[in-house]
């Protein structure tokens, strides 16, 4: 999971929500009770929050990668227009008690929105959204300041490089990080064949480390060094964020760099 900047302005069809929040709104006011609940639950218009300038807004600034696991998925499907705050119901863990209604005036609102593959949403993160202390969930925007997620916001305040690092293709969770082992575990982060599509794209990474090594070696011939440069320029490539899994290939990166440091102190003098 990389940083999302939310660069561009919200798509001016998210507006058209306005009066369907301010009618749900009046709704609760009217009846506390059942408005909003598993008996009467709020109904969204996917159309508006899943309309195409919204995707395609939410593609360019993801590069077109799922916002959770960094996976290029475009080419195979459409992807989820993905409510990081679930706007129906939230739950604090897998199986828990359903506790409605869920942010449901965020429903619309771009900063909640993320685009994920099916898998991240559908098949993981669903409606769950763990608190610190589940006591305070807010149950209106002025009381969202709160709370305190356990699950990383890929477009939020906090880099989610500062809780989950990758030890050669598996994500854990940096030190005493219950956010980063939160959003490992629910988004499903190490699932097995994600873990996979890393390890292919960590081999790629190896071989061109190896070929840029080569080809900086002193006295290397002019055709190694030839090589070595493009393997190099090659490299940059897979730690840009428009890459595919590019968190893992700069934690690579940085271990390699550690470990050339480490053995040049090494060298008797």
């Amino acid at each position: 999971m990389i940083r999302i900047n939310r660069k561009l302005p919200a798509p001016a069809v998210l507006a058209n929500g306005t009066a369907l929040i301010a009618a749900m709104d009046a709704a609760l006011l009217a009846d506390p009770v059942d408005a909003g609940s598993a008996k009467a639950p709020f109904e969204f218009t996917n159309g508006i929050y899943g309309d195409k300038t919204v995707k395609d807004a939410l593609k360019e600034m993801q590069h077109g990668k799922c916002a959770y696991c960094e996976g290029d998925f475009l080419a195979f499907c459409y992807g989820d227009v993905e409510h990081y705050r679930p706007k129906g119901f939230s739950q604090q863990a897998k199986g828990s008690r359903k506790t409605y209604p869920g942010y449901y005036w965020l429903a619309y609102d771009w900063s909640n929105l993320v685009l994920s593959c099916e898998l991240c949403n559908r098949a993981r993160k669903r409606n769950l959204f763990p608190l610190r202390n589940p006591g305070v969930r807010a149950k209106a925007p002025q009381h969202l300041a709160h709370e305190e997620p356990l699950l990383l916001d890929p477009a939020g305040a906090i880099d989610p490089r500062e809780h989950i690092r990758f030890n050669a293709n598996v994500p854990e969770a940096c030190s005493d990080s219950d956010m980063g082992a939160a959003s490992i575990d629910l988004y499903g982060l190490d699932r097995l064949k994600l873990n996979g599509l890393r390890l292919e794209r960590l081999g790629h990474a190896k071989a061109l480390a190896i070929i840029a090594d080569h080809g900086a070696r002193a006295g290397a011939r002019a055709e190694l060094q030839a090589e070595g440069a493009l393997a190099d320029a090659k490299l940059k490539e897979f730690v840009d964020p428009k890459a595919p899994f590019s968190a893992m290939v700069l934690d690579f990166l940085d271990r390699r760099a550690k470990a050339a440091l480490l053995r040049a102190h090494a060298q008797p003098v």
